[in-house]
Protein backbone atom coordinates (compact mmCIF):
# COMPACT_ATOMS: atom_id res chain seq x y z
CA UNK A 1 0.00 0.00 0.00
CA UNK A 2 2.62 2.68 0.81
CA UNK A 3 4.64 1.39 -2.71
CA UNK A 4 1.05 2.09 -4.35
CA UNK A 5 0.64 6.09 -2.22
CA UNK A 6 4.61 6.76 -3.23
CA UNK A 7 3.27 5.99 -6.86
CA UNK A 8 0.11 7.90 -7.15
CA UNK A 9 1.52 10.97 -6.93
CA UNK A 10 3.71 10.53 -9.85
CA UNK A 11 1.14 8.52 -12.06
CA UNK A 12 -0.93 11.38 -11.45
CA UNK A 13 1.09 13.93 -12.20
CA UNK A 14 2.07 11.94 -15.39
CA UNK A 15 -1.75 11.51 -16.03
CA UNK A 16 -1.98 15.15 -15.33
CA UNK A 17 0.67 16.40 -17.88
CA UNK A 18 -0.50 13.62 -20.59
CA UNK A 19 -3.92 15.82 -20.52
CA UNK A 20 -2.58 18.96 -20.18
CA UNK A 21 -0.47 18.18 -23.42
CA UNK A 22 -2.62 16.56 -25.17
CA UNK A 23 -5.07 19.53 -24.32
CA UNK A 24 -2.39 22.22 -25.53
CA UNK A 25 -1.71 19.92 -28.56
CA UNK A 26 -4.83 20.19 -29.73
CA UNK A 27 -5.45 23.45 -29.22
CA UNK A 28 -2.31 24.50 -31.19
CA UNK A 29 -3.88 22.39 -34.19
CA UNK A 30 -6.90 23.99 -33.81
CA UNK A 31 -5.48 27.69 -33.66
CA UNK A 32 -3.20 26.52 -36.98
CA UNK A 33 -5.77 24.85 -38.77
CA UNK A 34 -7.85 28.29 -37.93
CA UNK A 35 -4.95 30.60 -39.53
CA UNK A 36 -4.96 28.27 -42.73
CA UNK A 37 -8.85 28.56 -43.26
CA UNK A 38 -8.38 32.53 -43.05
CA UNK A 39 -5.77 32.39 -45.41
CA UNK A 40 -7.32 30.08 -47.61
CA UNK A 41 -10.65 32.85 -46.94
CA UNK A 42 -8.50 35.71 -47.82
CA UNK A 43 -6.71 34.32 -51.10
CA UNK A 44 -10.32 33.57 -52.65
CA UNK A 45 -10.88 36.90 -51.60
CA UNK A 46 -8.51 38.39 -53.43
CA UNK A 47 -8.17 36.03 -55.96
CA UNK A 48 -12.13 37.45 -56.34
CA UNK A 49 -11.77 40.88 -56.76
CA UNK A 50 -8.93 40.70 -59.14
CA UNK A 51 -11.79 39.04 -61.34
CA UNK A 52 -14.27 41.70 -60.83
CA UNK A 53 -11.27 44.50 -61.54
CA UNK A 54 -10.41 41.87 -64.79
CA UNK A 55 -14.01 42.15 -65.75
CA UNK A 56 -14.50 45.89 -65.04
CA UNK A 57 -11.43 46.72 -67.12
CA UNK A 58 -12.83 44.50 -69.66
CA UNK A 59 -16.13 46.37 -69.83
CA UNK A 60 -14.03 49.79 -69.66
CA UNK A 61 -12.08 49.04 -72.21
CA UNK A 62 -15.04 47.66 -74.55
CA UNK A 63 -17.20 50.65 -73.91
CA UNK A 64 -14.20 52.78 -75.00
CA UNK A 65 -14.07 50.81 -78.13
CA UNK A 66 -17.27 50.93 -78.91
CA UNK A 67 -17.72 54.90 -78.50
CA UNK A 68 -14.72 55.32 -80.28
CA UNK A 69 -16.63 53.25 -83.26
CA UNK A 70 -19.81 55.05 -82.61
CA UNK A 71 -17.97 58.23 -82.94
CA UNK A 72 -16.15 57.50 -86.23
CA UNK A 73 -19.23 56.43 -87.62
CA UNK A 74 -20.45 59.76 -86.77
CA UNK A 75 -17.95 61.88 -87.66
CA UNK A 76 -18.26 59.59 -90.85
CA UNK A 77 -21.42 60.61 -91.88
CA UNK A 78 -21.73 64.03 -91.12
CA UNK A 79 -18.84 64.50 -93.36
CA UNK A 80 -19.95 62.79 -96.13
CA UNK A 81 -16.26 61.70 -96.70
CA UNK A 82 -16.96 58.29 -98.88
CA UNK A 83 -15.33 56.79 -101.45
CA UNK A 84 -16.26 53.31 -103.37
CA UNK A 85 -14.95 50.35 -102.38
CA UNK A 86 -15.67 48.41 -105.38
CA UNK A 87 -14.73 50.38 -108.37
CA UNK A 88 -15.87 47.57 -111.24
CA UNK A 89 -19.36 46.72 -112.16
CA UNK A 90 -20.88 43.02 -112.06
CA UNK A 91 -20.20 42.60 -115.40
CA UNK A 92 -16.65 43.64 -115.06
CA UNK A 93 -16.35 40.83 -112.14
CA UNK A 94 -17.92 38.42 -114.62
CA UNK A 95 -15.72 38.79 -116.93
CA UNK A 96 -12.15 39.12 -114.74
CA UNK A 97 -13.44 36.10 -113.00
CA UNK A 98 -13.81 33.83 -116.51
CA UNK A 99 -17.88 33.20 -115.24
CA UNK A 100 -19.77 32.06 -118.67
CA UNK A 101 -23.00 34.30 -118.43
CA UNK A 102 -25.21 31.28 -119.41
CA UNK A 103 -24.17 29.97 -116.18
CA UNK A 104 -27.16 30.63 -114.15
CA UNK A 105 -25.23 28.61 -110.78
CA UNK A 106 -22.09 30.19 -111.09
CA UNK A 107 -23.67 34.09 -111.91
CA UNK A 108 -25.72 33.34 -109.08
CA UNK A 109 -22.74 32.45 -106.72
CA UNK A 110 -20.62 35.61 -108.65
CA UNK A 111 -23.29 37.85 -107.57
CA UNK A 112 -23.12 37.25 -103.92
CA UNK A 113 -19.26 37.57 -103.95
CA UNK A 114 -19.36 40.57 -105.69
CA UNK A 115 -22.46 41.95 -103.24
CA UNK A 116 -20.24 41.07 -100.43
CA UNK A 117 -16.99 42.70 -102.18
CA UNK A 118 -19.24 45.46 -102.81
CA UNK A 119 -19.94 48.00 -103.95
CA UNK A 120 -19.14 50.01 -100.61
CA UNK A 121 -18.78 53.18 -99.04
CA UNK A 122 -15.50 53.66 -97.17
CA UNK A 123 -15.23 56.65 -94.60
CA UNK A 124 -12.07 58.91 -95.26
CA UNK A 125 -12.20 61.35 -92.70
CA UNK A 126 -9.88 64.03 -92.58
CA UNK A 127 -6.25 63.50 -90.69
CA UNK A 128 -6.60 65.71 -88.23
CA UNK A 129 -10.02 64.24 -87.09
CA UNK A 130 -9.30 60.72 -87.55
CA UNK A 131 -6.15 61.52 -84.95
CA UNK A 132 -8.61 63.09 -82.77
CA UNK A 133 -10.15 59.85 -82.42
CA UNK A 134 -7.92 58.01 -82.04
CA UNK A 135 -6.22 60.38 -79.05
CA UNK A 136 -9.49 59.66 -77.50
CA UNK A 137 -9.38 55.93 -77.78
CA UNK A 138 -5.76 55.88 -76.59
CA UNK A 139 -7.14 58.34 -73.63
CA UNK A 140 -9.94 56.28 -72.49
CA UNK A 141 -8.32 52.86 -72.80
CA UNK A 142 -5.12 55.00 -70.05
CA UNK A 143 -8.05 55.99 -68.42
CA UNK A 144 -9.36 52.16 -67.90
CA UNK A 145 -5.66 50.84 -66.94
CA UNK A 146 -5.64 53.86 -64.22
CA UNK A 147 -8.99 53.32 -62.88
CA UNK A 148 -9.20 49.41 -62.86
CA UNK A 149 -4.92 48.44 -62.05
CA UNK A 150 -4.14 44.99 -62.21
Amino acid sequence: MEKLNKLSLPITILVASLILGGAYFASQVMKQRSIERQQEIKIEQEKQTKEQAGQALDTCIANAEENYSYQWEWNCKRTFECESLNEITFDEYIKQNNIPPDDSEKVTRALFDWAEEGPGCSCNLSPDRADKLNNSLRDDKNECFKRYQQ
